[in-house]
């Protein structure tokens, strides 16, 4: 992003780091990924949130779709990943918590604070309006 391309113009590198932790923003890329790329680049990078657990930043974004109640196939579907993967997830994450039911991981994410930041649509999953 640095390097002048034929197609765009150089950026700086406060530019260029500002670029890729939009796009973390817009879960285009790994928030982690962007991270040690700016730390290699001589970047001050901020500490990420530390979920409980052990729980990756994914994994809470997981909890959360299974906490607002979305199947398996509503959270491939929101995440853009197959069934099997959401599945995958979803278990692993019952391992991590110790939980063997949806509830309980709900239970968990609102007990731990992990639904704070979860807009509230006014509507059903889907976001219309019921």
């Amino acid at each position: 992003m640095i390097e002048l391309r034929p197609h765009r113009q150089a950026r700086s590198p406060d530019e260029a780091a500002s670029a890729l932790e939009a796009e973390v923003v817009a879960r285009r890329l790994d928030g982690d990924a962007v991270d040690a790329v700016l730390r290699a680049a001589g970047h001050q990078v901020r500490r990420r949130r530390v979920f409980p657990a052990g729980l990756t930043a994914r994994e809470v974004e997981v909890l959360r779709l299974v906490a607002c109640g979305s199947s398996n196939k509503e959270i491939a579907d929101a995440l853009v990943i197959s069934r099997k993967t959401a599945a995958n997830h979803v278990e692993h994450i019952y391992a991590k918590i110790d939980v063997s039911n949806r509830a309980r991981a709900a239970l968990f994410a609102m007990q731990h604070g992990l639904m704070t930041d979860v807009p509230a649509s006014g509507g059903d999953k889907t976001g219309r309006e019921g």
